[in-house]
C-alpha cells in the first residue's frame, strides 16, 4: 500500500499543473450569447451549475455575455467584465456575427 501511495505521489508531482487546475474560462475558446429568457428579466450568474449556488452577478435582458461554446446544455460557463460563473443555458441565444 505504501508503494502505491508513493507511486501516485510521484506521478502527481511529475504531471503538468494544468491537469489539476481548471483553466480560467476567459482563456478557453469562447462564444457570444444574448440573454433571452422567455420574459424580460436579468439572468443570474451563479458560482456553480444550479440554483442552489450563490449569485455572483447578473446580465440584463438583451445584453450579451461570453461563454463556453456548445450551447444547449442546462448550465453553461459564462463570464463578463464583472463576473464569472454559470448561467442557465436555455436562456442564452448564440449571437452570429457572420454577416
Amino acid at each position: 500500500m505504501r508503494r502505491f501511495i508513493v507511486l501516485v505521489a510521484s506521478l502527481a508531482a511529475a504531471a503538468p499543473l494544468s491537469l489539476f487546475v481548471q483553466t480560467p474560462a476567459s482563456a478557453a475558446s469562447s462564444c457570444v450569447y444574448e440573454v433571452a429568457p422567455p420574459y424580460p428579466a436579468n439572468l443570474w450568474i451563479r458560482s456553480g451549475p444550479g440554483t442552489q449556488f450563490e449569485r455572483v452577478g447578473a446580465v440584463g435582458y438583451g445584453e450579451t455575455v461570453e461563454g463556453s461554446c456548445g450551447g444547449g446544455r442546462a448550465w453553461m460557463r459564462v463570464w463578463t467584465g464583472d463576473a464569472e460563473g454559470w448561467a442557465y443555458g436555455p436562456y442564452l441565444e448564440p449571437v452570429d456575427y457572420d454577416y
